[in-house]
């Protein structure tokens, strides 16, 4: 991380802490200030970007969620893992931030009406209990754990502390009208997966009555899939 991206990240994490804009840029300037004075890495000089933000503004709350500002947008939505990343970065292009995965493994998003940030997003294979480590190592770089489904550990950052002034968001698009975006990739797999039970359960030495009942509930998780996907391409 560069010196510019560094107090780029903190500015950020004061602004999400509730910090006016100009104040939060104002302190960052100063900081930068110093730090080209002494010639040291910020990081060594003053700590990580995130908890310099958290002394900085020890009462201040994070930036306005939807529960607590009634101009922030809530869109809940899923995806599957063919496509989850590049949707992350594509909405959170639009300034979609994601405060959390829930149990049905959908991301909980907000976005600010009036002033929104950029976003991107990364994903991570990890091991269970490994996450905070992970978290811990992609800090430096700004990047903030924001959701664990399965194997899949979900990070964001605001996309200043990769473009600069090229991040913010000058127009904001509507809200989109889908929840679910499911790949063709992602229901070849079901069918495959579906036909592959069908086949060992009629090749089975199980009774022949329990062979068709099985047949029949798989096309009828068919059916319902392909429903599913008709309905997510509206």
């Amino acid at each position: 991380m560069t010196t510019d991206e560094y107090f780029e990240v903190l500015t950020a994490r004061l602004r999400e802490r509730g910090v006016p804009a100009d104040r939060a840029a104002a302190t960052a300037e100063e900081l930068a200030g110093h730090v080209a004075e002494s010639g040291a890495d910020p990081r060594e000089e003053l700590g990580d970007a995130a908890d310099l933000a958290a002394r900085l503004a020890p009462d201040a709350h994070p930036g306005p969620g939807p529960e607590s500002d009634p101009t922030a947008e809530t869109w809940v939505w899923t995806a599957d893992a063919f496509q989850d990343v590049a949707l992350l970065n594509r909405y959170g292009g639009q300034g979609w931030e994601v405060e959390r995965i829930d149990g049905l493994g959908r991301f909980v998003s907000h976005r600010d009406a009036e002033s929104p940030l950029r976003w991107e997003y990364r994903r991570e294979t990890v091991l269970p209990g490994r996450a905070g480590a992970l978290a811990e190592r992609l800090a430096p770089d700004g990047w903030e754990l924001c959701g664990v489904w399965t194997y899949f550990a979900y990070f964001k950052r605001p996309l200043a502390a990769s473009e600069g002034p090229l991040g913010a968001l000058a127009d904001v698009p509507e809200t989109p009208a889908r929840r679910w975006f499911w790949s063709r990739r992602f229901f070849a797999l079901v069918a495959v997966y579906l036909l592959v039970i069908v086949a060992l359960v009629l090749t089975s030495d199980l009774t022949a009555g329990f062979g068709v009942g099985m047949a029949v509930g798989a096309t009828l998780a068919a059916l319902i899939l392909a429903f599913l996907y008709l309905r997510a391409r509206r």
